[in-house]
This record gives C-alpha cells, sequence and structure tokens, in this order.
C-alpha cells in the first residue's frame, strides 16, 4: 500500500506521464468495477438486510462524489474534464468508502468521496513532480485513498454503532477514541506494508531484477518480452 519505487533521478528513466493505451477499455473496466464493488462492500454483510442496504447505498454515493470532485478539480486545475479523471474519481470514492461503508450514513460517505477525490488527486500530482514509480498509482489512489477513508469515517460513524461500541466497552466511547483505533490501524497497516514490500522488492530484485531497460519499456513490454503487440491491428516487421 505505501512503498514505491523512486526513479525521478535514474539516469535513462525520465519522469513521464502514462496515459492508457484505450480509453474505452479503461471506462469499461471503471464501470465494472463500481458495479462489482457493490459485491464487495454489500456483500461482506453476508446477508440481506438493512446492513445491507446501509453499505450498498454509501458505496454508491461516495464513489458518483469522488467521481464528480475529481473532475471539478481537473477543470479548475488543468482547464479540462477527462474520462480518466472520472475513472480515478470513482475508484477514489470506492476506496475510501470500503472501510466505512457499514457504519456511515449517506452524508458521510459524499464527504468521504470529496476527500478522497482530494487528496488523491494531489497525491497523484505529486508523484508526476517527484517521478517514482507507481503503476496503475496503486499508492496514489488506493493507498491514500484507504487512508483518507479509515481515518476520516470516525466523524460520521451511526450513532447506533458508537451506542453499540460504548456498551461493548462498558461504559462510554467517544470519537476521540475512535479516531486512535483507526489511526493506530493505519500506522500498522502502513509498517506492515511497507516492511513486507521491501522484503519481496529485494527479493525480486535478486532474482530476476526490478526494472527493465528504458529501451525495453519504451518499446512495450508485450513485444520486447514477449514478441508480440498487444493490439495486433499493424504488422510491424
Amino acid at each position: 500500500m505505501v512503498a514505491v519505487l523512486y526513479l525521478g533521478g535514474r539516469k535513462g528513466y525520465p519522469k513521464t506521464v502514462m496515459s492508457p493505451s484505450n480509453m474505452t477499455m479503461t471506462m469499461m473496466g471503471a464501470g465494472l468495477l463500481w458495479v462489482g464493488w457493490f459485491g464487495f462492500n454489500a456483500g461482506s454483510s453476508v446477508s440481506s438486510g438493512l446492513s445491507t442496504a446501509q453499505a450498498l447505498t454509501a458505496t454508491q454515493a461516495a464513489a458518483a462524489a469522488g467521481a464528480i470532485t475529481w473532475i471539478i478539480i481537473e477543470g479548475f486545475h488543468q482547464g479540462k474534464a477527462t474520462a480518466l479523471g472520472f475513472a480515478s474519481g470513482i475508484l477514489a470514492g470506492l476506496v475510501a468508502v470500503t472501510p466505512a461503508a457499514g457504519v456511515v450514513q449517506p452524508y458521510g460517505a459524499l464527504i468521504l468521496g470529496v476527500l478522497a477525490s482530494i487528496f488523491c488527486y494531489m497525491a497523484i500530482m505529486m508523484k508526476n513532480r517527484l517521478g517514482y514509480d507507481d503503476s496503475l498509482d496503486a499508492f496514489g489512489i488506493h493507498g491514500v485513498g484507504g487512508i483518507v477513508g479509515a481515518i476520516s469515517l470516525t466523524f460520521f460513524i451511526r450513532q447506533s454503532w458508537m451506542d453499540e461500541a460504548a456498551l461493548a466497552a462498558g461504559g462510554t466511547w467517544s470519537v476521540m477514541q475512535q479516531l486512535g483505533v483507526q489511526v493506530a490501524a493505519v500506522l500498522v497497516a502502513i509498517v506492515y506494508a511497507a516492511v513486507v514490500t521491501l522484503v519481496i522488492l529485494f527479493v525480486v530484485n535478486k532474482v530476476i531484477g526490478l526494472r527493465t531497460s528504458n529501451a525495453q519499456e519504451m518499446q512495450g513490454l508485450d513485444f520486447s518480452i514477449h514478441g508480440e503487440h498487444g493490439y495486433g491491428m499493424v504488422n510491424a516487421g
């Protein structure tokens, strides 16, 4: 979630902003992801009742808010709103609401979607400036969006849930106590992800290497590694 490979200062690897090779498929994927996320969040209740409906509603609200917020930011910052930005906003909202879907009210899900798009957009701008590797913006959207959602949900939890938490704690349970739990959980996840990812990167680097050459990457890995083209409309001799 948090470990990324910095290449901004490495010779032969310029800072580049990669665009999707097929926006039609990107938008199809975003739509499938949006629908599938209902099963991910609402299905986690393992039932068909009020909690399922609450999670489904929160998921829809956050995704829609995230998408709209992202294209508004793009419009002001870059002068135009893009389909890729719309898809990115959808994902930012979905990621942020995932830890919160079962406990927040719809207005809280809307706010989470807005916050997620703002912070994820800033994270991607930082990536473009620093030039570190982040395939599919995994950290910029999944990592940052998850952190924003996991911490911010504290302020939008339904009172009924807080009452149950207080009963389980044998007394009172405040928003600040819940915030402490959420922050601690996020920090544990960050440390775990960073340590395990660094170990995996070390092993992979020793066995097969982390990167291809710049020439191979610019040529396209389909051709340079596998000897084929992702799109066979043109016969390249």
